[in-house]
């Protein structure tokens, strides 16, 4: 695919000019659980990288420029023992190697084993961890619910429920049969299910992406995820859609964008939705006029935290205008 062919071109140049030599994170947040405002506790570990980044890869992630080459299992396993230290009580654990948790080139089967070991011992109630579907089998599903104490949640990223928006706009590598397969044996093993969407990827004009966002979040909680988590797109180092930023073809979305997608969506569907944009509030971020970006923000925030979405009303701003002008001229402009 020529779209394939850009990105791996893109990449390539990108990985001898800007990987690092990884970076380990960690970091305490609230979120909703089981009805409730909760500490959870974020772990980033740095491992090999994504094996579909590797390959081109999606136009808008640059996570793979943060990963490790040759880094040993002993060293992912430091990793999360600190994460972990650093973290102290939460009720919600979750555990991202920007690839897939359950890719055993990037995870070893041992390590997993160790990591749901230690899991045990901290009293969280869920811990959460991310796969593309390819890597996602009744094997590595049962083995970690029967192995775990808390609930497991296993985030993919969708991005779209529709292939054309993923195959062209996004280059996912995989359909949404694929993902409704991943879905399937996760629910079969015990294991809930979020979904990652994006709130306009590269090619679609803003009015497309809120609706393109919007529907794929309603048709996703009826095809049974248990978890809406909406992701505005940043403009990511090594990327297309840096290239496209670049030459002033590409605008991340106002976050009157974003408010309007969860919003929407939340009133029609049942289960949590959450969005915790980065790298917002800056032009490679989505972002307002820069006088309402914080406001906006802390009601985005506010809300994912808890679920109420009276966060979400009464907000206004000057700009709120140019955003919808833009909604209604960008298609004669394009």
């Amino acid at each position: 695919m020529q779209l394939q062919g850009v990105v791996r071109s893109i990449r390539r140049r990108a990985l001898s000019e800007l990987r690092s030599h990884g970076k380990f994170a960690a970091w305490r947040e609230r979120d909703f659980l089981h009805g409730r405002s909760v500490p959870a506790g974020v772990i980033v570990l740095s491992t090999r990288g994504c094996a579909w980044a590797l390959r081109g890869g999606c136009t808008m992630c640059g996570y793979v420029y943060d990963s490790s080459r040759g880094v040993s299992q002993a060293e992912v396993l430091r990793q999360f023992k600190e994460g972990v230290a650093r973290l102290g009580d939460v009720a919600y654990l979750k555990v991202f190697n920007s690839g897939s948790f359950f890719d055993s080139d990037e995870i070893a089967p041992e390590t997993r084993r160790e990591i749901y070991r230690i899991v045990n011992t901290l009293g969280v109630e869920r811990l959460q961890v991310e796969s593309r579907p390819e890597y996602i089998s009744r094997e590595v599903l049962e083995e970690a619910t029967s192995l775990l104490e808390p609930e497991l949640e296993v985030g993919i990223g969708l991005e779209s429920t529709s292939d054309y928006v993923r195959e062209v706009c996004i280059n996912k590598g995989f359909t949404l049969k694929e993902f409704r397969r991943a879905l399937r044996l996760c629910r079969g093993a015990g294991a809930r299910v979020k979904a990652y969407l994006l709130i306009k990827p590269p090619f679609l004009t803003e009015a497309e992406a809120v609706e393109d966002a919007v529907r794929s979040g309603t048709k996703a909680a009826r095809l049974g995820v248990d978890r809406l988590s909406f992701n505005p797109v940043n403009v990511q180092r090594g990327t297309l859609v840096e290239e496209l930023f670049k030459k002033r073809e590409y605008r991340p979305p106002w976050l009157w964008s974003v408010v309007a997608v969860v919003r929407r969506v939340k009133e029609h569907v049942g289960i949590p939705v959450v969005c915790s944009p980065s790298g917002a509030g800056n032009r490679r971020g989505a972002h307002n006029c820069g006088r309402c970006d914080s406001r906006i923000l802390s009601a985005i925030r506010s809300f994912s935290a808890t679920q109420e979405i009276e966060h979400l009303h009464g907000l206004d701003c000057e700009c709120m205008r140019s955003w919808r002008e833009e909604l209604a001229l960008e298609v004669f402009l394009r």
